[in-house]
């Protein structure tokens, strides 16, 4: 029930705080009442960047206007032309060579000025048939000609081409009258055969409109001045940013949506958190996390309303997430905090498409980095991608490159460092608070540099390697299973420095005499179950994470000593208490505790075994009996792993504990000369 209650309890404060962020923005912004040529009372700014339609409207007809139309060739009125000429005298040849009765009263100039398809004067059809054929044949081909010539040139409407003819006719040889019919002729003929193309200048001048930028009124840029006139244009960027007044009904219906929109964002990332990508529900230290940066998030987006989208570190809280917890989680709780910034903006596909990359990008590189002194170079990196990012969206919109460009990126550049070197610098903050492990400080434990593992080398040379092997063996199956490989090599390096108290007392640092068989079971018993509580002393004394301490506590879990017990049995009979001799525990709590203990009771049975693998034992026997042992002894009982697993593990060990304890070739002994 109580988690029940916090769970709530969150969502709901989420709900609320990013509906008061919202409508407390630019989308919700105080509207004015205002009219086409009324006089504005205050000077009004851009919020962002907004496309001034009418402009660009206007961009678009003037320079459709400008293109010119495009012609193509009529051949058919060529080809018409000559056909009239050529059917003309034809009717004047065979009018004039044939003999027409007068019948009916019908004179062969009426005859053929009835059958032409050009029209005469009367006295030029006389003309005509008053000449010789080969006269009539040498007319007829100056017309064509003249008339090709001209038409081939290409004759546009309204254009008048009947100068060009009588200058060429005055050049031939044609009599004054013949030049007379001949004009007629031509000049009949000639018609408009460069006709506009409409499909091509349609196209031509639709290619022309798409070709205009749109023109842009810029965030910042002054859309109408206090004391002037309200014009078409600005009425209409007033009403794309939301400043026009609206009626109450429609106000309220974009609060109904955004309340809808929010609360099923913010019931998404829930989702996310509990169920979708975690292989687990997170507990509530990490539900806290991801409550309070969305929170400093919402803030951060609400402070930022009136600067510029660059300044905004939308990232800030996504990479903590993405560094702490699960980079999946992060990933959406950038897109939700996307969408609030946007809503809270009224922001352009700019500001989107910005965040957008530049986030992911940030999560990525951020995400993935393995130690603390690669903050800088990172940073640098994420710095110099959103400046790209930046550029390159601007270049895309129409903006040209300019000095005032270049400097905003800069900015964009500085913004880029800042989050990351913040990021990183509060990382310890973030893991006090709330007890977080992280991948760098994990990372960090496995450095041999590291002050506790060089006393482990020096003074517990057999426990150093032992820890090794066990590291090993236990990261290797952690990324069979699915558990945390990093956090498994780190306990591996770390479960056995309680040792370091009375190493010569654990077998695989003796090289003379072994201590124990000068003393009794239950003082042998107790040094060496001592080394768990003084492995949790050292691991205070070096500042080591909570995880590591869990792990030591839990590698031996509540078993027992079973070597001193069953000597102290044979000395003192049935009277021995095994609590005398049993860990206290707890058991193994996590999936990367039980892969110490097992690893380790493993590596040492294989190590003392080694001898007797591939004659009387194999090593696949040696870590089934084993890791069977901590099963039936219930060692394994309170975590979270899986018949499945089990199995896994088992094949990860005998595969890795082959390599390592393999029968080696028995070489001859070298004979004298």
């Amino acid at each position: 029930m109580k988690k029940f209650r916090w769970e709530v309890i969150y969502f709901m404060i989420a709900v609320m705080l990013t509906f008061f962020v919202i409508s407390s923005g630019d989308f919700f912004r105080k509207k004015i009442h205002i009219e086409i040529g009324q006089i504005a009372s205050e000077t009004i700014e851009a919020p962002f960047q907004v496309e001034n339609e009418i402009a660009t409207e206007r961009k678009r007809n003037q320079l459709e206007a400008l293109t010119p139309d495009i012609y193509k060739m009529d051949e058919r009125v060529l080809e018409k032309g000559i056909a009239n000429i050529e059917l003309l005298f034809d009717y004047a040849e065979a009018i004039k060579v044939t003999a027409i009765p007068q019948e009916h009263g019908v004179s062969p100039i009426q005859t053929l000025q009835s059958k032409s398809p050009i029209p005469l004067y009367e006295d030029e059809y006389k003309t005509l048939l008053g000449m010789s054929v080969n006269r009539l044949h040498s007319l007829e081909q100056i017309c064509i000609n003249l008339l090709t010539n001209t038409m081939e040139e290409g004759i546009k409407e309204n254009e008048n081409k009947a100068l060009d003819v009588r200058a060429k006719l005055e050049k031939t040889d044609l009599s004054t009258v013949e030049q007379k019919i001949a004009y007629e002729i031509i000049s009949s003929q000639i018609k408009p055969n460069f006709i506009v193309d409409k499909e091509a200048t349609a196209l031509a001048k639709e290619e022309a409109r798409e070709s205009v930028e749109p023109v842009y009124i810029l965030q910042g840029e002054r859309v109408v001045e206090q004391g002037t006139r309200v014009t078409e244009e600005a009425y209409n960027v007033l009403n794309k940013i939301g400043y026009l007044n609206i009626d109450d009904s429609e106000v309220y219906t974009q609060y109904i949506g955004v309340g809808i929109l929010i609360i099923l964002a913010v019931l998404f990332l829930y989702r996310s958190m509990k169920y979708e990508i975690s292989n687990t529900s997170l507990n509530r230290g990490q539900a806290s996390l991801i409550f309070i940066l969305y929170i400093l998030s919402l803030g951060i987006i609400r402070m930022v309303l009136m600067g510029d989208y660059i300044y905004m570190p939308l990232a800030f809280a996504p990479i903590l997430v993405a560094i702490l917890i699960h980079k999946d989680i992060a990933i959406v709780m950038h897109l939700i905090l996307i969408v609030v910034a946007a809503l809270t903006h009224k922001a352009d596909s700019v500001f989107i498409i910005y965040h957008l990359l530049a986030g992911l990008i940030s999560i990525s590189i951020v995400a993935q980095m393995q130690e603390r002194k690669q903050t800088m170079v990172n940073a640098l990196l994420v710095g110099l991608l959103q400046t790209l990012i930046f550029i390159s969206l601007n270049m895309l919109v129409g903006i040209s490159l300019s000095t005032q460009l270049m400097l905003k990126g800069v900015e964009a550049f500085f913004v880029g460092v800042l989050v990351v070197v913040l990021v990183v610098g509060s990382l310890p903050l973030w893991e006090a608070a709330f007890g977080f492990i992280t991948p760098i400080q994990l990372l960090e434990l496995t450095n041999p540099d590291q002050p506790i593992l060089k006393r482990l080398l020096i003074e517990a040379t057999g426990t150093y390697y032992h820890s090794l092997l066990v590291a090993n063996l236990a990261e290797a199956a952690a990324d069979e299973i699915g558990a945390n490989p990093l956090m498994a090599r780190v306990g591996g390096y770390y479960h056995d420095i309680g040792k370091l108290t009375c190493s010569n007392y654990f077998k695989e640092n003796q090289v003379l005499d072994n201590p124990h068989d000068y003393l009794d079971p239950q003082t042998s018993a107790d040094i060496i179950l001592s080394h768990v509580t003084s492995g949790i002393e050292l691991a205070d004394t070096y500042k080591l994470p909570k995880c590591v301490k869990d792990m030591i506590k839990e590698h031996h879990g509540t078993s027992t000593a079973q070597y001193f017990y069953i000597k102290a049995k044979n000395i003192e009979g049935e009277e021995v208490d095994i609590k005398d001799f049993s860990y206290k525990g707890p058991k193994p709590q996590s999936k990367e505790a039980a892969l110490i203990m097992l690893a380790d009771v493993v590596e040492a049975t294989v190590r003392s075994m080694q001898h007797k693998i591939g004659t009387e034992v194999t090593v696949e026997d040696l870590v089934r009996k084993m890791v069977k042992q901590k099963l039936d002894e219930g060692q394994l009982d309170e975590c979270p792993l899986y018949i499945s697993d089990i199995e896994k593990i088992i094949d990860s060990f005998t595969r890795m504990l082959k390599g390592m304890y393999h029968e080696r070739i028995e070489y001859p002994e070298r004979k004298g000369k």
